[in-house]
C-alpha cells in the first residue's frame, strides 16, 4: 500500500515538471485566503475621553492583518478627509459639547475583502465645584469656604449635559477608587483630607448607562491654614463686616468690643473642642462669657493695649491660628 501511494505522489510530481518543461506551464499552490473580522481591528482615540475643541487622534491596529499595507479611507459626513495605503491614524479638532463626529473607516488589506468601522467622537464636558463641608465664614461671606487640615470637603461633579441624573460616577482621591462614594447618580463626593497632605488630586468621571457619553476631570484642592480676622462690634451698628481692625487701630469710643472671626475653623462641628486664649498686654485673662468677643476700656490717660489671641482644636494641632492687634485709644 505505501508503494503505491509512493508511486502515485512520484508520477504527480513528475506530470508537474514535464508540463513545466515541455508547456512553461508554472504550478503555483497558494494559501487560502483568510477574512479579517471587524472585530479583529481595534479602534484607540488619544485622549481617550476629549474634550470639546480638543485634538483628538483615532488610531487603528490589528493583530489580524498588516495594516500598514492596507487601503484605508476616512470618510466623515463632509466626505473623504483621508485616503491610502496605510493611513492608521487621523488627526482632528473635536467639535463642541454633545456634537458627534462621525467617521466612516474602509480598510481593505491586501487581496482582502473591504471592512467597514463606523467611529463616533461625542466630546464631554463637566465642571467640578468644591468647598469646605464644615469650615466656618462670617454672614453674607462671599467667597468660598476654604479647607484646612482635617477638615471635611465636599466635591460635586456637574457634567454639561441633559439628564446627568442618569449618570453613573466614579471618584478617585489620588489614585485610589473610592468605591462606597462611587455608583450611579453619585455625583458628589465628601471626604476628610489627610494632615499629611497640602494638596487633594481629585478625579471625576461620569458616564451614561448607554456609555456613550464619558467625561473626566481632575483638580487639585489646596489646603489652607485657618485664620483669625477682628472686626469691631458696635453696639447699635452691629458687627462691621466690611472693615477688619488692622494693627495699630485707633478708636475714641469709651469702650470697644472686638469680635474674633475663626475663618474656615470648623468650629460649628464641636464647639467644645476649640480653646481660645486671650491675652491683653502679654497676660493671660480668663475666657469671656462670649469666647469670640472682648470688650476693653481705656484708661483715663489714653495709651494702647495689644489683643492676642490663640485659638486651636485641642485633638488636632493642625487647626490652629494666632493673631494680635495693637488698639490705640
Amino acid at each position: 500500500m505505501i508503494k503505491v501511494r509512493f508511486f502515485k505522489l512520484k508520477s504527480i510530481i513528475g506530470l508537474f515538471t514535464f508540463l513545466t518543461l515541455i508547456f512553461g506551464v508554472q504550478v503555483v499552490f497558494s494559501a487560502p485566503q483568510i477574512q479579517v473580522q471587524e472585530s479583529e481591528i481595534s479602534v484607540e482615540t488619544a485622549p481617550k475621553n476629549p474634550q470639546p475643541y480638543q485634538e483628538v487622534t483615532i488610531r487603528l491596529s490589528s493583530y489580524a492583518t498588516d495594516l500598514s499595507k492596507a487601503t484605508i479611507t476616512w470618510q466623515s459626513d463632509g466626505g473623504v478627509v483621508l485616503s491610502g495605503i496605510g493611513k492608521t491614524s487621523y488627526t482632528f479638532k473635536a467639535p463642541g459639547a454633545d456634537i458627534t463626529a462621525r467617521f466612516n473607516i474602509s480598510i481593505t488589506p491586501p487581496g482582502g475583502y473591504t471592512i467597514n468601522k463606523i467611529v463616533y467622537i461625542t466630546p464631554a464636558e463637566m465642571d467640578v465645584f468644591w468647598q469646605s463641608e464644615n469650615g466656618h465664614t462670617p454672614p453674607f461671606y462671599k467667597g468660598r469656604t476654604l479647607p484646612v487640615t482635617k477638615g471635611s470637603i465636599k466635591v460635586v461633579a456637574i457634567p454639561n449635559t441633559k439628564n446627568y441624573e442618569d449618570f453613573s460616577f466614579v471618584w478617585k482621591n489620588k489614585d485610589k477608587t473610592m468605591m462606597d462614594s462611587s455608583g450611579y447618580s453619585k455625583n458628589y463626593y465628601v471626604f476628610r483630607n489627610s494632615m499629611f497632605d497640602k494638596i487633594d488630586n481629585i478625579t471625576a468621571t461620569a458616564s451614561s448607562l448607554e456609555n456613550n457619553y464619558v467625561a473626566q476631570k481632575n483638580i487639585d484642592i489646596p489646603i489652607l491654614n485657618p485664620e483669625i480676622v477682628f472686626y469691631k462690634k458696635d453696639p447699635a451698628l452691629g458687627i462691621d463686616y466690611n472693615n477688619a481692625l488692622i494693627n495699630n487701630s485707633s478708636v475714641t469710643d469709651e469702650e470697644i468690643t472686638i469680635l474674633a472671626e475663626p475663618y474656615y475653623f470648623p468650629i460649628e462641628e464641636n464647639p467644645a473642642k476649640f480653646i481660645y486664649e486671650w491675652s491683653i498686654n502679654n497676660k493671660l485673662i480668663d475666657t469671656p462669657s462670649k469666647k469670640n468677643e472682648i470688650s476693653i476700656r481705656p484708661t483715663s490717660r489714653g495709651g494702647y493695649a495689644i489683643i492676642d489671641l490663640n485659638l486651636y482644636h485641642i485633638n488636632n494641632m493642625f487647626q490652629e491660628a494666632f493673631n494680635s492687634i495693637k488698639i490705640n485709644f
